[in-house]
């Protein structure tokens, strides 16, 4: 138990805003960083062999992967360990497994369908704990080992499991990489389950980044306090109420995105500074927990995969329509009873665009679209 925890702690410490940092930096979201040489490399795509940032982000998933493959190899060693304590850490510890090469694939491979059959190289695949060179696997293995481990830990982690992996967290997991893979109905299946489940509950205000409590939205998320902070990359980076130059600022781009519609309350996430767009979405706080699947995206997620599908439209305009009655006010920007696929596919996109804003998985996005057939350019 005292080594799984360890691997969370190993989590935390990258979902403190280190790989989503990186991931943002891919996008068109954000300004070349002025001051932050490995940032300055990341958004110029020049990275190598001694650009820390990335290399530390890699290693550390991997790190976490290794502690989970100890854990897994080690309940031989224990005595008077119950068969559901043994099932749930297997659970947690394939859970993590899972989450960390998906990151890893998402971010250093091309995306899930840019070959016809995801021949193209992947990551290593880690099942065993050992520090032996790997050879890089195809997209198409990484996705199934990803698969595996996550539907094992969705059959057997507990619905409740305090501030720790639980049954939904793979759900949401899962129906985020079958999105990607363009597997929209078990994307909306498994969102449907989590949205359905009346465990979670979408924010009144678009602030889900809180200090003193996790949000009603976060289906998993980084849990960190004042003395032990799991925030600090976002707060040290984007922080625009204690440093007039932080080192990431909006880009013109999504700037322009923002101010189309003065009533959006997401408008409040920017400061123009002259030339500078800074960023105000984590202002205000020393340290705040960290939602990584949470019910906005979904929403979002099974709002698009049912409109890719053509089924239940009327679900999928509520979904779009919850997140805009939340940024403009009731009614006031919302979808059509009659809208069509294609109309809800545009809007859940643009509030998917704002929403997740400084987050790192809009890149994620543009990648998909690019294999569905976009022509999808990045700056």
């Amino acid at each position: 138990q005292l080594l799984l925890n360890s691997n969370y702690d190993v989590i935390g410490n990258l979902y403190d805003g280190r790989v989503q940092n990186v991931a943002e930096l891919l996008t068109n979201n954000l300004a070349l960083p002025e001051t932050n040489l490995d940032y300055q490399a990341i958004h110029n795509r020049q990275t190598n062999f001694f650009t820390s940032t990335p290399g530390g982000v890699y290693t550390d998933f991997y790190r976490a992967v290794f502690r989970s493959n100890v854990v897994l190899e080690s309940f031989d060693l224990i005595e008077g360990l119950t068969d559901a304590d043994r099932t749930r850490i297997e659970a947690e510890a394939r859970f993590i497994r899972a989450i960390c090469h998906f990151q890893v694939v998402r971010l250093w491979a091309q995306p899930y369908g840019y070959t016809p059959n995801n021949t193209h190289l992947g990551i290593p695949i880690r099942e065993a704990a050992t520090q032996d060179p790997l050879p890089r696997s195809n997209v198409n293995d990484v996705y199934n080992f990803i698969e595996q481990d996550l539907l094992f830990a969705y059959d057997n982690l507990p619905l409740s499991n305090d501030v720790y992996a639980t049954k939904y967290s793979a759900a949401g997991f899962l129906a985020y990489m079958y999105f990607l893979q363009g597997s929209h109905q078990n994307a909306a299946d498994y969102a449907s389950e989590v949205i359905g489940s009346g465990q979670f509950a979408l924010e009144t205000t678009i602030d889900r980044f809180l200090q003193d409590s996790q949000s009603t939205e976060t289906v998993f998320g980084i849990v960190g306090n004042l003395n032990d902070n799991r925030s600090e990359a976002f707060r040290d980076n984007y922080r625009s109420d204690n440093n007039p130059s932080p080192t990431l600022t909006f880009s013109e781009q999504f700037k322009d995105l923002l101010v189309q519609n003065p009533s959006d309350d997401r408008n409040d996430w920017l400061t123009v500074s002259g030339t500078k767009y800074l960023v105000n979405k984590f202002n205000n706080k020393e340290y705040f927990n960290v939602p990584i699947v949470y019910l906005t995206s979904l929403k979002l997620i099974r709002a698009e995969a049912l409109a890719e599908v053509g089924t239940s439209l009327d679900v999928a305009i509520n979904d779009v329509n919850d997140i805009r009655d939340r940024a403009f006010g009731e009614g006031l920007n919302d979808l059509s009873e009659t809208a069509t696929s294609e109309d809800i596919i545009a809007a859940a996109r643009i509030e998917m665009w704002k929403e997740t804003a400084c987050e790192g998985t809009w890149i994620d996005q543009l990648k998909r679209r690019g294999t569905m057939g976009e022509n999808i350019e990045v700056r």
